[in-house]
């Protein structure tokens, strides 16, 4: 009985780091969605130029051709079916884009969610003890931070489960407990 106590005490008090963890992994798979994307994009409009430049070729060769010149028919066929090809590629493509897209999105939901239950178990856990919830800002210490609340660092340090004081990230939340 004392040893799950003790291992339900260090799951709640390891709950803000696993949220930071979760919103970490978070920006990380948004920047490769973002990266993907580029790419994608880039892909895109490397077939559409193609598409464009057939396009006008074929333009070209209709206006220059005469009726009885079969070669020029010849190639204004194989033209049509170049474009017709690009055409299938780029709707296939267009596919992928959104099966893939549609993928990671919900990949992402799904830690999103996470990370709020994470983050809500770390609230309650906190909730449970009274105090103050802080959003550290660019240029705070927990120095002073503990005195504009009144509270010592070392109860700051163990209620966030903060081992070196010096390593506080703008944005980070703190539970802040009573004096």
């Amino acid at each position: 009985m004392k040893a799950a106590l003790l291992l339900t005490f260090a799951l709640l008090a390891a709950a803000p780091s696993l949220a930071q963890r979760a919103v970490a992994q978070q920006q990380q798979a948004l920047r490769e969605l973002q990266l993907s994307v580029q790419r994608l994009a880039a892909r895109i409009d490397a077939v559409e130029q193609r598409q464009t430049a057939l396009a006008g070729r074929l333009a070209a060769i209709e206006r220059g051709a005469g009726d009885s010149d079969l070669a020029t028919k010849d190639e204004v066929a194989a033209l049509r079916a170049d474009l017709s090809a690009l055409r299938s590629s780029q709707e296939a493509m267009r596919g992928e884009i959104v099966s893939d897209l549609s993928g990671r999105m919900a990949a992402l939901s799904e830690r999103q969610a996470k990370a709020a239950e994470a983050a809500a178990k770390a609230a309650a856990a906190q909730s449970r003890g009274s105090g103050y919830s802080h959003v550290v800002e660019a240029g705070q210490t927990l120095s002073a931070i503990g005195e504009a609340y009144g509270v010592s660092v070392r109860a700051i340090m163990r209620a966030n489960k903060i081992s070196d004081p010096t390593k506080l990230q703008v944005g980070q939340k703190l539970f802040i407990p009573d004096p």
